[in-house]
């Protein structure tokens, strides 16, 4: 029996050598700072880092299917994400989970997969001793030391709590690689790169030192996605950059310099810098180019509209962007095009010039006119050859011009530059333009946070999700703008209805959600069915018809030992039963509920 146990616990053959190799050391880390946070007062900056680096660690353990040591980072997670009076009064389960992440170190260290702690059987009643009440263990804990230490008995501590999932929380930043320091023999910066990879190990961040820029150029090779920062004075002047350096993609690399002019910065970009900064050098200095250089939407297909009257020609486009990391949409006929464009959200946007009843400078003036879309990237596709009506093109709004007949590598150097650009350069925007509410990103953020905020009262905040009844209906038929319109008069009307303290947001496309952060099951429903009247009231206008829309709400209170992830699921299982009873419909999953 325990030659089977031993041998189900093994790691995989297929695991990577880097993620038993890293995660324990990184488990140790975690260790090792959650007991500096016992010790000392807890600092926002470190518990930032920490954070992020527990997210990673998560991540690579949920892939490679450790899922009890995945379920206690994402313990420690919801941990971190309290305010940090919260954390402070949680000494005693930083304790805990310290211990428990040591153990778990320990494990993979010896090749061991952990897992899922067995109750041991029930001993015969004996008198305590003394280690015995001293050390009582999480599973075996008798009810009155439950009551005497709610905050060392709390599911936090459990690494089998039936309830988690394997969903990151919401809005948590994933960062990958390392940051690589390359030290200055010369001194005469005064970078001081040892003491700033030691501070970055301490809060549980990546980081290597490397002797000259050809070695951390090497190790970032090894690791994507790392970050080089070094001191400018470790570098030559250079003439400048020959065409292949230029186009030569390499790790982000962050100059530092001891004076900002002119001189230093040509130095640095012609040694391929990506960054500068003048020292001294700051953590925050150093966060701030984590999350300018890492982009969160880096696995996500790049999202492409091409407007496109020719049937042949838009299959050709259509064939040569699906090489590339694309999603792409076609649009034949210019009259649906709006549709299109707020149905896709695309983040470039390929325009025909001539076509039949429209043209394409008038669709780009068009998007131009909406604030959402005011550095979306038009690039016009066009065998126009007169410059001034090319001009025209840009003058309405337009982003580049290609002529036709385009060439294959062309379209996708350009689709993939701009749709990079965009995302690069477009700021984050947390409120959409269009009902002044939070995206839906931004938004489960705050719900994850307010999961973790109510954590110890649950019973006093629901999350109720608001649906049109006709969506699916309206989207069919492509009535994308009527959708947006009924989004926004729903979203005016909750503003106007609810209490400044509740929190209003996009879910998707057509749900909207609402944190009711007081009052009881009664309350959340009488206010949810007053909205649903109301909005019943308000008279549509779609097609030379007036029309009256419905929504259906779905209500879930906040239970104990809910994640974010859990409480969006129970919102919607209540919006789906709701849906289902016809328009109108209305469920409340109070606490007790499944």
């Amino acid at each position: 029996m325990v030659e089977t146990i031993e041998k189900t616990n093994q790691i995989p053959p297929e695991v990577q050598r880097q993620f038993f190799r890293r995660t324990p050391i990184k488990l140790k880390q975690f260790s090792r700072l959650l007991n500096d946070m016992i010790d000392q007062q807890i600092d926002s900056l470190r518990i930032k880092a920490l954070l992020s680096q527990v997210t990673k660690t998560r991540e690579a353990c949920v892939k490679q299917d450790f899922e009890s040591t995945g379920r206690l980072l994402h313990q420690l997670m919801k941990l971190l994400s309290m305010s940090q009076e919260a954390i402070e009064s949680q000494k005693p389960l930083l304790k805990r989970l310290s211990r428990k992440l040591m153990e778990h170190a320990e494990k993979l260290e010896l090749g061991v997969k952990p897992q899922k702690e067995q109750a041991p059987p029930t001993p015969e009643p004996t008198a305590p001793t003394k280690e015995t009440a001293k050390t009582p263990t999480s599973q075996d804990e008798s009810p009155t030391s439950q009551q005497q230490k709610p905050s060392e008995t709390s599911d936090a501590d459990s690494t089998d709590v039936k309830e988690d999932t394997d969903e990151a929380p919401f809005g948590m930043y994933l960062d990958r690689g390392q940051l690589i320091f390359v030290s200055d023999n010369k001194q005469t910066v005064g970078l001081n790169s040892n003491e700033l990879c030691e501070q970055f190990d301490s809060m549980g961040i990546e980081s290597s030192l490397a002797d000259n820029l050809p070695s951390a150029f090497a190790l970032a090779e090894q690791q994507p996605n790392s970050i080089i920062i070094a001191p400018l004075s470790c570098v030559e002047p250079l003439d400048v950059r020959a065409d292949e350096e230029i186009e030569t993609a390499r790790a982000p690399l962050i100059f530092i310099a001891d004076e900002d002019n002119q001189e230093n910065r040509a130095k640095g970009i012609r040694n391929g810098g990506t960054g500068f900064a003048v020292e001294p050098v700051s953590l925050s200095m150093v966060y701030d180019q984590i999350e300018r250089v890492h982009d969160v939407q880096a696995e996500a297909p790049k999202r492409v509209l091409v407007m496109e009257d020719s049937k042949a020609q838009a299959r050709y486009y259509q064939k040569v962007l699906s090489k590339g990391p694309f999603e792409i949409r076609v649009v034949n006929n210019p009259s649906v095009f709006l549709e299109a464009l707020r149905g896709f959200d695309p983040e470039t946007v390929l325009m025909d010039m001539q076509m039949p009843d429209s043209s394409g400078i008038e669709l780009t003036q068009m998007i131009r006119q909406m604030h959402r879309y005011a550095h979306l990237p038009v690039i016009f596709l066009s065998a126009e050859e007169n410059l001034r009506k090319q001009n025209q093109a840009l003058m309405s709004g337009g982003t580049a011009f290609i002529v036709k007949p385009v060439q294959k590598e062309q379209l996708m150097f350009m689709a993939n530059l701009f749709t990079q650009r965009y995302r690069d350069l477009n700021p984050q925007i947390e409120i959409n333009p269009d009902t002044g509410l939070h995206y839906a990103p931004q938004f489960k953020q705050v719900i994850s946070l307010e999961s973790a905020r109510m954590s110890r009262n649950p019973g006093s905040i629901a999350l109720a999700l608001i649906c049109l009844d006709d969506a699916e209906e309206l989207a069919n038929s492509a009535h994308f703008s009527f959708i947006n319109s009924a989004i926004q008069q729903l979203a005016t009307l909750l503003k106007k209805r609810l209490r400044k303290t509740d929190v209003v947001g996009h879910v998707d496309s057509n749900k909207l959600g609402v944190i009711l952060t007081s009052g009881k099951h009664p309350d959340w429903v009488n206010i949810m069915r007053a909205v649903q009247q109301q909005f019943a009231e308000i008279l549509f206008h779609l097609q030379n018809e007036d029309r009256n829309l419905t929504v259906s709400i779905g209500i879930s209170t906040l239970r104990s030992n809910f994640n974010a992830h859990q409480w969006l699921e129970r919102s919607h299982r209540a919006l789906n039963e709701a849906m289902e009873s016809g328009a109108s419909g209305l469920e409340c999953y109070d606490s007790e509920d499944s």
